[in-house]
């Protein structure tokens, strides 16, 4: 969704983000003038290519905080867990991982992302799956598709989407099936008639929409294919526990030695639409849109009103207070947000013995800017947790759509990582 027109954006007044730990004890941080923009960097190495995801975490720079900081053998976990991206790295370079994520599209592929399967039997059961799913197609009915999927496909794509569900969903072993699973959602993103690239979904125009004719069955077989190949590549001894938590709900089953995460920028309605983005790949894996609702609530900024909680935050009480001038639903949507992110992050440090490392770039609300490093750092400090380590890095491609002239890009990361007191 092309932005909006320029319209004057607020800023609340900050001082810079400045490392709290004494000089001797940050001078171990990343080498001074280390490139964490990765120009040119493979990002779509070993199994990232598999799914894609929405506002992901650069693997590269996933890599690199976890070789710097997370010792060989430990643990790393990522309570955002998302498109995957922490938890790759981490079995990739030799420690185990913790995944989870309220959003059942990040758990599904992330737990295929990290999931050895040989792959001469994997090729079989694609080729069993071809054949099924192609004899299917031809006399399965799609009339209960409902319009708010339909609106998305053309019309022939419908029954192969349809006929490759119902061969897949009922694969009795669970790997093999959430890999497959995990394939079929790429394929149906794929297939999808939608501009690519952009974080809320905008249906194909004009001679765009014309012009793609996809093919359903040769989709999911470049997929598949490529998919056989990189879970075969995956170390044979790697060990990713991924399940599907809320992070308010960790526990000390869940210790790690660092975490590394990137949380959400805003809630899902105002900041990057992680329903909306999954919502018709999850169908054709055979989550139904109601159940998809229900799982929603979940999200953080999603549930009971909790507005009414003090934010330790200058920064954040100083953006409220703008925003609740200018739209007073959007405060309350935001504060929810921030309330639940706090909580949160109340958890995760619990369960990080050394560091919790957290990678989010900014965001804009009612044509005001909001800084989510400063919250961020003022929100861990009011825990306990201070600033070891401070980085940007410049982004070139992640960005918020407009939101009805509300909202706006993002160009600037913040990496912060905190050392437990």
């Amino acid at each position: 969704m092309p932005l909006s027109p320029i319209r004057e954006i607020t800023d609340v007044d900050v001082e810079p983000l400045e490392p709290c730990l004494p000089v001797e004890a940050r001078a171990a941080g990343l080498e001074n003038g280390h490139d964490l923009n990765f120009n040119g960097v493979e990002t779509q190495h070993a199994t990232h290519s598999m799914h894609p995801y929405v506002a992901a975490m650069n693997p590269p720079l996933a890599a690199s905080l976890i070789g710097h900081y997370v010792p060989k053998g430990e643990v790393v976990l990522d309570p955002f867990c998302g498109g995957g991206g922490v938890v790759v790295e981490a079995i990739l370079q030799g420690r185990r991982a913790i995944g989870c994520d309220v959003k059942p599209l990040a758990v599904l592929m992330t737990q295929a992302k990290t999931t050895h399967l040989p792959s001469g039997r994997m090729l079989r059961l694609y080729m069993s799956i071809a054949e099924q799913a192609e004899k299917v197609a031809r006399r399965t009915s799609v009339d209960d598709v409902p319009d708010m999927i339909r609106f998305w496909y053309r019309d022939d794509s419908l029954a192969p989407l349809k006929a490759l569900q119902a061969v897949v969903c009922r694969i009795e072993d669970e790997a093999h099936r959430r890999l497959f699973q995990t394939v079929l959602s790429a394929t149906a993103r794929d297939v999808m008639l939608t501009y690519r690239g952009e974080i809320r979904l905008r249906k194909l125009q004009g001679s765009d929409l014309e012009r793609f004719q996809p093919n359903v069955f040769a989709a999911f077989k470049r997929r598949a294919l490529s998919a056989i190949k990189s879970v075969s590549e995956l170390p044979t001894g790697s060990r990713a526990e991924v399940f599907t938590m809320d992070c308010r709900k960790l526990t000390p089953a869940q210790v790690c030695h660092t975490t590394i995460t990137s949380p959400p920028y805003g809630d899902d309605k105002n900041g990057v639409g992680y329903f909306q983005f999954s919502r018709n790949m999850l169908f054709w894996v055979g989550i139904p849109l109601e159940e998809q609702k229900r799982q929603r609530e979940a999200f953080l900024g999603c549930g009971a009103d909790s507005h009414t909680k003090s934010a330790p935050s200058k920064t954040l009480q100083q953006t409220l207070s703008v925003i609740r001038e200018r739209k007073a639903a959007h405060y309350r949507e935001a504060a929810n947000f921030y309330a639940d992110y706090l909580d949160g992050l109340k958890k995760i440090v619990n369960v990080a013995q050394e560091r919790v490392i957290i990678v989010i770039g900014d965001r804009v609300l009612s044509r005001t800017r909001i800084n989510n490093g400063h919250i961020t750092t003022e929100f861990m400090r009011e825990i306990g947790w201070r600033l070891e380590h401070y980085y940007t890095r410049q982004l070139t491609k992640k960005r918020i759509a407009n939101l009805g002239g509300d909202g706006g890009g993002i160009s600037l990361e913040h990496i912060m990582v905190f050392r437990r007191p």
